[in-house]
């Protein structure tokens, strides 16, 4: 197993180098010049509109983006004021609703597009699609869009700041013991716990973060997979992250805590069930915010690997460079937000 992390590492270092270098060759679409009338389609619209809007100039341009929250909120309507002025998109518009919009590009995830493709081609419509789901796929998408966009110095320095930010934490962590880590989340029903295919993000993050994920070693689906209690306990795992994305993950957490069943679990015992933090979204999954999850996680796992280097900043640098936002707003905007074992001071946590 650990030889199949190391080689995660590898293809992550290759990624980002591809990405100094990369065309709009990667994801192919029919349009001929820099697109001005975006629309964000689709399922899993957050993380394509997220990584859209990290390029200033896709804002102005953007006509309509399908749902995009997931139940603590919406970032982009927060962030933009000229959000609100945009017509509702469901997540399952058909093709000829996005078409009403008169869009030159139609951007996705790549999952969208054996079912929505088609439909789009014998409109006409320009796509390009996303995949959005590893370290090494936001190398290549944020080429990609800084191609189609006229922006590739934008996606340069963005795949750039991913690539430094990886190679950071994972020189602090190298070399460390590796304490097992489980992470899951709460499904519907009380004390059901689900954990992550080994192919997601989740995976790849607590890899890079010098933890060993222990949930590989089960029977795992192409989705989340619910974890027996039986099981769990058998995994006895020394760290537990706990995610949640509709409700506060310190409850989720605490509730994990408490179950007596994992009363007997190193990680129970030691205190370690950690809530992964949050603000509009969850930052373990394969949204832009997933480097903050890495960068939250390692110092979990590791903190005096990280002596000098405290979460807040590498968090407000991380806003600031993708999105703009300075100290005062994110103290107004992002800061009441943070929930989780963030550890940064807050009007909420005084």
């Amino acid at each position: 197993m650990n030889g199949n992390f190391a080689s995660i590492k590898r293809a992550i270092r290759a990624a980002f180098a591809i990405a100094a270098f990369a065309t709009l060759a990667l994801h192919p679409v029919a349009a001929q010049s820099a697109p001005s009338r975006l629309v964000v389609a689709g399922r899993a619209s957050i993380m394509v509109a997220d990584a859209l809007y990290a390029f200033p100039s896709a804002r102005t341009r953007v006509l309509g983006v399908a749902g995009a929250d997931q139940g603590l909120g919406y970032f982009l309507g927060a962030l933009d004021p000229a959000w609100a002025a945009l017509p509702p998109l469901d997540r399952a518009a058909s093709a000829e609703t996005i078409a009403a919009l008169k869009p030159d590009l139609v951007v996705l995830k790549a999952a969208m597009k054996a079912s929505l493709g088609p439909k789009l081609d014998a409109i006409g419509l320009a796509q390009l699609y996303l995949t959005l789901e590893t370290p090494e796929d936001y190398a290549k998408d944020l080429a990609a869009l800084g191609a189609a966009l006229g922006e590739e110095a934008r996606g340069r320095e963005l795949a750039g700041y991913y690539a430094a930010r990886v190679a950071d934490a994972t020189k602090r962590v190298a070399g460390r013991a590796k304490p097992r880590v489980l992470l899951v989340q709460a499904s519907a029903g009380s004390g059901v716990w689900e954990a992550p295919p080994a192919a997601w993000m989740q995976t790849a993050m607590t890899a890079l973060a010098g933890g060993e994920p222990v949930w590989t070693k089960a029977a795992l689906g192409s989705g989340w997979t619910r974890l027996g209690a039986e099981e769990i306990a058998a995994m006895n795992p020394e760290v537990v992250v706990v995610v949640g994305y509709r409700d506060d993950s310190a409850a989720l957490s605490a509730a994990f805590a408490k179950d007596p069943r994992f009363a007997a679990t190193v990680a129970v015992k030691a205190g370690r069930v950690l809530a992964m933090p949050q603000d509009f979204y969850s930052w373990d999954q394969p949204d832009t915010r997933w480097i903050l999850g890495l960068a939250w996680l390692a110092r979990a796992l590791h903190p005096d690997a990280f002596s000098g280097a405290p979460l807040e900043a590498e968090v407000r640098d991380f806003f600031r460079t993708f999105y703009g936002v300075d100290r005062a707003r994110f103290d107004a905007l992002i800061a009441p937000r943070l929930k989780g074992d963030h550890g940064i001071d807050t009007p909420a946590a005084r």
